[in-house]
């Protein structure tokens, strides 16, 4: 199962690293252009999964969970960018650590309303995976409304094919 999941990691950060590539080379002002969405732009967007990263990363580590703050703490498209990359980074680094006994683990937390939940490890880092997964196909979306016509495909049999 370990290897199932580091290559699911790596995936992760391949297919993050696609988008973050074309999103840095795009015109500054169309981070911030409203974009109809789940969320109102592709910052907004990128932000929130970094933000969602951040919590799972914190609440996994049983460290204090700072991910909420991000929203209001300034950073600029390229500080977005760069920390999803860098979290991408320890998710990798992270799993390379963990052995099929620690993925059956079962985790307790509470979500953003204070409910709180147990579930095995692996099922948490699928979801935090396919989370990733759902939101790229958002930007996706949104950099073709934004005119983006050269998008890399993000598909995760188009990684294996490597």
């Amino acid at each position: 199962m370990k290897s199932l999941f580091i290559s699911y990691a790596i995936y992760n950060q391949w297919a993050n690293l696609q988008l973050i590539h074309v999103i840095q080379n795009l015109e500054p002002a169309k981070h911030h252009q409203i974009v109809v969405s789940s969320f109102p732009s592709i910052y907004s967007t990128l932000l929130h999964l970094l933000g969602a990263e951040t919590i799972w990363w914190q609440r996994l580590r049983e460290e204090p969970q700072t991910g909420w703050q991000l929203k209001d703490a300034g950073l600029s498209t390229s500080d977005v960018l760069n920390g999803l990359a860098r979290q991408d980074t320890l998710w990798v680094e992270w799993m390379n650590g963990l052995n099929d006994e620690q993925l059956e683990k079962v985790i307790l937390y509470k979500n953003s309303k204070k409910e709180y939940f147990e579930q095995p490890l692996w099922q948490i880092l699928l979801h935090i995976f396919n989370h990733s997964t759902y939101h790229r196909g958002q930007l996706v979306t949104m950099l073709r409304q934004l005119g983006v016509t050269e998008l890399p495909s993000t598909d995760y049999i188009q990684w294996v094919r490597i």
